[in-house]
């Protein structure tokens, strides 16, 4: 089988055992993660936090968790989150001010309404990937578009990329990786820190 229908049929599946869990059962598993990533990693020195805005269809890790601890406890934090940009197949910055009013995109992702303020991706210091599936590898299962690929190759080199996912997306035979994918620093489910082989950024 080749990669492209590898993947396909990997996502299928995934998404499938994803939507299969309760509401009740995404928020008690994302507040698991949440605490799994809070006790490990440190926002002290992190001055942008970029964020993915869950898809609730499709049963996303709810990072609410994550954006209420940094505001409550780490006032000095600005938080990120992105804009889709269909014609571009790119993602857009915006700095979530609390006041921002949000909409639903077409794909069902809240996105802040206009006007908004711009990040570039250098400025990002740490940030938390949405996925359907990972390998030991670091290697990401998204939807297949490309967007976070393209984005997180943009990043500067010490900015912490970690994605969040449910360990049940956990593949053990490892994923094809192609020339533009971009690996994650580390990846969070309800169970453990994963942290990737040859890894050697703080903490």
């Amino acid at each position: 089988m080749d990669y492209t229908s590898l993947k396909k049929e990997l996502r299928t599946r995934l998404d499938r055992e994803r939507k299969a869990l309760s509401k009740e059962a995404i928020q008690d598993l994302s507040q698991q993660v949440f605490e799994k990533w809070r006790a490990r990693f440190t926002l002290k020195p992190v001055a942008y936090l970029h964020l993915f805005q869950p898809i609730q269809k499709r049963n996303e890790i709810d990072t609410s968790f994550i954006s209420d601890y940094a505001r409550k406890r780490h006032g000095h934090v600005k938080i990120v989150v992105p804009v889709v940009n269909p014609s571009s197949e790119h993602l857009t910055h915006v700095e979530l001010a609390n006041d921002i009013e949000m909409e639903i995109n077409h794909w069902g992702i809240p996105e802040p309404k206009l006007p908004f303020k711009k990040v570039f991706p250098m400025q990002m210091d740490m940030v938390l990937v949405p996925m359907l599936g990972f390998d030991l590898d670091g290697n990401r299962l998204g939807y297949g578009k490309g967007y976070y690929d393209r984005f997180l190759s943009l990043v500067h080199p010490q900015c912490l990329k970690i994605g969040l996912c449910l360990e049940q997306g956990k593949i053990e035979s490892g994923l094809p990786a192609e020339p533009h994918d971009v690996a994650l620093d580390y990846i969070v489910t309800e169970e453990l820190v994963y942290r990737i082989s040859g890894n050697n950024k703080a903490p």
